[in-house]
């Protein structure tokens, strides 16, 4: 899967670009002979000097992420589009939480639905939601163009949303309420944490994309251990590794949105961006659960 987060986002120009205007130093100049000063329609022979040099302007923090003052893109323009870009993700995320976790509710709640998603039926239904998640994800990390057109993004989106909401119910309904309840609250305490965190630190995750990969290679491989032994030493360790991996993910993932790193999502990506946020926490959320739960 780390191989779909280079889609959406590219280096930052702008990184560590520390360079000045150069400062144009008039050497000299002869008048037009019907200029004042031009000595009666003879060319001055001497070079003469301003007393006083155009002063070059020193370049703000602002100017340096995204463009100087003479240019048609300030940095404090920049800074409003991606307070905004940064807004509107979490915005979106917030409601693909609360649709998540009311799916989750719902199973759990409602009699009816809490055995019709442990039954046969139920299963299939997994199974077809399992399918329509993967097409209409990999549509979106693939697809750029896709990503991007309003309003099939976010249709896309919603559709991502319902299929991985009902899910993660049917999974969590083979768990008991307390088990829930407990791993939603450390998943939220872990999803903030490391959000804070990654938003006021000087370290940039942005740079770890190869040890991301070479760990999550490990941990596909634990999954095919796991699959074929049915080890619940090894289901431990793969849950465990796995949401340590998630859990840099997510800061990776925070800083891109948040910019000003070596890489950085554009800010028509927004709805690309909010799929990441809500993957990283749905999988730590459910490999959680898979740690700490008890099953009824």
């Amino acid at each position: 899967m780390s191989q779909d987060r280079n889609m959406c986002f590219s280096p930052n120009p702008s990184y560590k670009d520390n360079q000045s205007y150069p400062i144009q130093e008039p050497t000299g100049y002869i008048p037009h002979p019907l200029q004042p000063g031009g000595n009666n329609g003879q060319h001055k022979t001497s070079c003469e000097v301003p007393s006083v040099l155009p002063a070059c302007p020193k370049l703000t923090k602002d100017d340096e992420q995204g463009g100087d003052q003479w240019g048609n893109f300030t940095g404090l323009e920049r800074k409003k589009i991606r307070c905004a870009f940064i807004r509107k993700v979490y915005l979106i995320l917030l409601i693909q939480l609360s649709i998540t976790f009311g799916l989750i509710a719902i199973c759990h709640f409602i009699p009816s639905i809490h055995e019709y998603v442990r039954s046969s039926h139920g299963k299939w239904l997994y199974f077809a939601s399992y399918f329509v998640f993967f097409v209409t994800y990999f549509t979106l990390v693939w697809s750029k163009r896709a990503a991007r057109m309003f309003p099939f993004n976010l249709i896309l989106l919603a559709i991502v949303t319902l299929s991985m909401g009902y899910m993660m119910g049917m999974i969590s309904a083979y768990y008991k309420i307390e088990s829930v309840l407990i791993a939603v609250g450390i998943t939220g305490f872990v999803c903030l944490g490391i959000t804070l965190f990654s938003f006021q630190t000087k370290y940039d995750f942005t740079l770890c994309f190869g040890v991301l990969f070479v760990i999550t290679l490990v941990v596909l491989a634990l999954i095919v251990i796991c699959i074929f032994t049915f080890s619940r030493i090894m289901f431990t360790i793969y849950a465990g590794l796995g949401a340590i991996v998630f859990s840099i993910f997510l800061a990776v993932d925070t800083q891109l949105i948040m910019g000003g790193k070596r890489h950085e999502i554009s800010a028509e990506d927004y709805v690309f961006a909010s799929l990441m946020l809500y993957m990283d926490i749905a999988q730590i959320f459910m490999l959680i659960l898979s740690l700490f739960g008890i099953r009824k």
